[in-house]
């Protein structure tokens, strides 16, 4: 029995082996692993966190607040207009965290003022680890304030809320991301799959003897994977429902650009397993694109926390717009900024349905 589990072992590893192309990929994901995340904690990002801020004071006090804000060094102050409509800003910008100074702010450090208290409003995105960020520099601002200029009165005062008007919460901005997150790995495994079976299995040389053609071939895998995508969001959001209380808005722009994504990422798991043959190796090649996007696009981690050149990296990867785009239009109600990304989304999906097509040589295969 030793013996042939022997013999196995070793035709197992010669099969390994003999493949180039797995064992690159096999031993080049892991390290892609350790460099992307070794370079999303290793403190190489640059330490500061948006925060808009509206003074409705634009007094010496006020500004001189802002000032000791912009000197803590982790802040990157965004200046709004005491005319724009701060509700209008948030649903046109999206940002992550909006400070607001009341107009009484410097009457409050009156030595003869009657109320002596000002509240500032903090409204941030609670999907963001750098929320958390923005509310402790805030407080603690606020009680340096309160400590050298009002003597240690409780002077300056800080409510919390959510950057939208509406009772969201963690779920309700998490599930967009993952919504997004599964058009992606859904369609991209399927495609892998499917196409190295169908290579292997000579399906493909078949194929040519009848009058189905490429473009019809890969829109048939694109309207397959749009049925079990819509299944899996179904699932996603009645989870979310009742589980969580999610309150999500399933509007067109997130339909749309839920079929669009699944439409780009099926092209893409076209265009690997067409350079990748072994079933195995374009798995491994799968999960090396995939992972780093799930990891750089904002599903998981701010943007704003990672070094500046992997949030350049960010801006060329489709996760990075889909997920945007379906966070504005489902959480933020932000349509203008959803329209944007789904003409992102929607250019990069033409390009590789056509690459997909014109890569494919069902002949030689």
């Amino acid at each position: 029995m030793a013996n042939r589990i022997l013999v196995a072992l070793k035709g197992e590893a010669r099969g390994f082996f003999r493949s180039k192309s797995t064992v690159f990929w096999t031993l080049a994901f892991p390290i892609l692993l350790i460099l992307l995340f070794g370079a999303i904690f290793s403190g190489g990002g640059t330490g500061k966190v948006d925060l808009a801020v509206q003074d409705l004071s634009n007094s010496p006090a006020s500004l001189t607040y802002i000032d000791a804000l912009n000197q803590t060094g982790s802040l990157n102050i965004i200046h709004v207009s005491v005319s724009e409509d701060i509700n209008a800003y948030i649903k046109d910008n999206s940002p992550g965290a909006v400070l607001i100074i009341p107009s009484n702010f410097a009457s409050a450090f009156a030595p003869n003022a009657t109320a002596n208290t000002t509240s500032l409003l903090l409204r941030t995105d609670p999907t963001q680890s750098t929320s958390a960020i923005a509310m402790g520099i805030v407080s603690g601002v606020s009680s340096q304030f309160n400590l050298e200029i009002a003597g240690g009165a409780n002077v300056i005062t800080t409510s919390f809320g959510d950057i939208t008007n509406q009772n969201f919460n963690f779920i309700d901005f998490f599930l967009p991301g993952v919504i997004a997150l599964t058009c992606m790995t859904t369609t991209i495994f399927w495609m892998v799959s499917v196409m190295t079976r169908y290579r292997t299995n000579g399906i493909f040389k078949k194929l040519t003897t009848t009058p189905i053609t490429r473009y019809e071939w890969l829109t048939s895998q694109i309207l397959w994977q749009l049925f079990v995508v819509f299944i899996s969001v179904a699932v996603i959001v009645a989870f979310g429902i009742m589980l969580f209380n999610a309150h999500l808005t399933l509007t067109w722009i997130a339909v749309l650009t839920i079929i669009l994504t699944s439409a780009l990422f099926s092209s893409m798991g076209m265009i690997i397993a067409r350079f990748i043959r072994e079933e195995e190796a374009a798995s491994a090649a799968a999960n090396a694109i995939t992972f780093p996007m799930m990891f750089l696009s904002g599903i998981f981690f701010p943007l704003s926390s990672m070094p500046s050149w992997l949030q350049s990296i960010a801006t060329v990867l489709p996760l990075t717009y889909a997920g945007n785009a379906l966070r504005d239009t489902m959480v933020y109600g932000n349509s203008s900024g959803a329209i944007n990304n789904l003409l992102i989304v929607a250019v990069l999906a033409v390009v590789f349905f056509a690459a997909g097509v014109a890569l494919s040589k069902w002949k030689t295969e």
